[in-house]
């Protein structure tokens, strides 16, 4: 009997992934790769003026508040090109119109027959106490400064109705809002 000598197998070496020889600028070359044609969508879509949000048209909602009888309706009229109704609803006897404008100002108006103290509270804060007034157009507002971090709100009451303007913007934008409502 021949007898070889036995030789020790060699253990298999795993054979390493395409992946693993890959550096970090090939990750980044990659990522490039994919954000250029991102990059140019924005910078198309901004070039053919969708930056501006849509407006809302309010007919069907103004004329829910006009059957429901509940207050006289006032709208914003005569606001300037760049500022945008962007919502508006009609629920439970609130009227909310979300209104933007520029240098993102960010408002809601509020219009109601409800108790103002309960209003006040849903819409610009629980404990929220008037901080003054404010004259626009001849009409007196009370001014709210305690409402929720970064916003303000005038506040009106006249008859069974209650406004509210209320949002982050500046104050010069809420009373220009406040300034536009007309029946």
């Amino acid at each position: 009997m021949n007898a070889e000598p036995e030789t020790a197998a060699a253990p298999e070496q795993p054979t390493p992934s395409p992946r693993a020889g890959r550096r970090p600028r090939d990750m980044a070359l990659s990522m490039i790769v994919l954000l250029v044609p991102v990059f140019l969508l924005v910078v198309f879509y901004r070039f053919l003026g969708n930056e501006q949000p849509p407006t809302v048209d309010t007919t069907e909602v103004y004329g829910s508040v006009q059957r429901a009888g509940q207050f006289e309706l006032l709208k914003p009229q005569g606001l300037p090109e760049h500022w945008h109704i962007a919502s508006a609803t009609f629920t439970d006897g609130v009227l909310r119109i979300g209104i933007t404008a520029p240098d993102d100002g960010a408002m809601q108006l509020v219009e109601s027959a409800k108790p103002t103290d309960i209003l006040v509270a849903d819409v610009v804060a629980k404990g929220a106490k008037p901080a003054g007034t404010v004259t626009v157009n001849g009409v007196e507002w009370q001014r709210y400064t305690d409402t929720r971090p970064g916003e303000q709100a005038l506040v009106q009451v006249s008859g069974n109705r209650t406004i509210i303007v209320v949002g982050r913007a500046s104050e010069a934008q809420l009373n220009q809002l406040a300034g536009s409502l007309r029946a």
